[in-house]
């Protein structure tokens, strides 16, 4: 189940319990701290909601309605919330997106290199590659925070600026990607594939040229 799909489940199974202003700071724990992990710690969970709510909760009940609404159709949930919390975390003052220097133009150049990359592919090449990519995340070493933005973005596509990669963190990306493509295309197609992406993202003469990156 992808994380979009968990979260929406997350979010209609508290939907009824928490009002919104509750419900956002919530969701945004359960991505921080329990989304990678197994369905029991939903109850550890539960307990942390009930006690930075205030007040309490069928922590039973509630913990079955999750498990419940987590098993059915993704047709019963209530859409992905993706924009709402991002939203309320900028409100509650994650802090600001560096847009320039260096890191900026980092990912302008692996946004470029990327798209490059992936316009070489077929579809399904592309999503296999995005799983692959997703699956392996924790060998970047990064926070879970971030790490759960860059699943969200591998498996959703959209902008990196609001991610924040520093330059060092993207080219661990752009390495795992080579890994990943060397897995489904092999050592050969792959170099040639991220050859020729480096060469049409140089034409485009961006300020951090695309070797940097490698």
């Amino acid at each position: 189940m992808s994380l979009s799909t968990r979260r929406r489940a997350i979010y209609t199974g508290l939907a009824s319990y928490l009002t919104e202003d509750e419900l956002l700071p919530m969701l945004s724990l359960w991505e921080a701290n329990y989304a990678d992990k197994p369905s029991f710690a939903l109850n550890e969970f539960l307990g942390e909601v009930a006690k930075r709510c205030g007040r309490k909760l069928e922590r039973a009940l509630l913990y079955r309605e999750l498990i419940s609404v987590m098993s059915g159709p993704s047709s019963a949930l209530l859409p992905d919330p993706a924009a709402q919390l991002e939203a309320w975390r900028k409100g509650a003052g994650a802090q600001a997106v560096e847009v320039s220097g260096p890191d900026a133009q980092a990912r302008q150049t692996f946004e470029a290199l990327s798209d490059a990359l992936f316009a070489g592919l077929s579809e399904s090449q592309v999503n296999s590659l995005r799983r692959f990519a997703a699956a392996n995340l924790n060998d970047m070493g990064m926070d879970t925070e971030l790490r759960l933005r860059l699943r969200g973005w591998l498996e959703r596509g959209g902008t990196l600026a609001r991610i924040g990669l520093d330059l060092q963190q993207l080219r661990k990306l752009l390495s795992l990607l080579y890994i990943g493509l060397c897995e489904y295309l092999g050592p050969v197609k792959a170099d040639q594939l991220l050859t020729r992406a480096v060469q049409q993202v140089e034409l485009l003469q961006l300020p951090l040229a695309p070797q940097k990156l490698l």
